[in-house]
């Protein structure tokens, strides 16, 4: 497998953990003196000859899309052109695979007898390779070109083209904090 078939893969499998969220871990930090309540626009950037670029466009667009649309309802406008806007987003993805060691119990017990228990047991450990996908979404303030805010959100990758329900509540949980209280 060449390097560039590696990165596809490797950018498709960030999108994959947008499949399911019931167990997704999501973190953010954001810069305590930045004054959320001045930013009122935002705006993409984009990053040439990122593995992000190489993402089919039906996925990036979907991504897009579902990220303006959660902002809308807080109250932020898409500016189209970057020099008008409050607010610079950019976003990075990766996957690493992983394996999982699970030790497996199993016993069968009957009783013999008052107060005897006898029977017998097995266990065996079961190894699983999976893929863990992390999205970052990074929020910049445009004037002074410093990050204010970042979510994290990480994820055990299940599809390579998850439906658009699945990326909106992702979308909706990484942003849940957004702006911050």
């Amino acid at each position: 497998m060449n390097s560039n078939t590696r990165r596809l893969v490797a950018c498709a499998g960030g999108l994959l953990l947008f499949a399911s969220i019931a167990w997704a871990k999501v973190v953010f930090d954001f810069d305590p003196a930045a004054d959320f309540s001045s930013f009122s626009t935002f705006a993409w950037i984009d990053r040439e000859g990122s593995i992000e670029s190489q993402l089919p466009d039906h996925l990036r667009r979907r991504l897009r899309r579902v990220t303006e649309e959660v902002l809308a309802t807080k109250g932020l406008e898409p500016a189209f052109v970057p020099p008008q806007t409050d607010l610079l987003l950019t976003y990075y993805f990766s996957v690493s695979q992983e394996f999982r060691v699970d030790y497996v119990p199993y016993s069968l017990y009957q009783p013999y007898g008052y107060g005897y228990w006898g029977g017998y047991g097995y266990s065996y450990t079961q190894v699983r390779r999976y893929n863990q996908g992390t999205v970052v979404l990074d929020i910049i303030d445009a004037r002074t070109h410093q990050l204010v805010w970042v979510g994290i959100l990480d994820k055990e990758v299940q599809s390579a083209n998850p439906p658009g329900k699945k990326i909106e509540k992702s979308v909706k949980k990484l942003l849940k904090n957004f702006p911050p209280k």
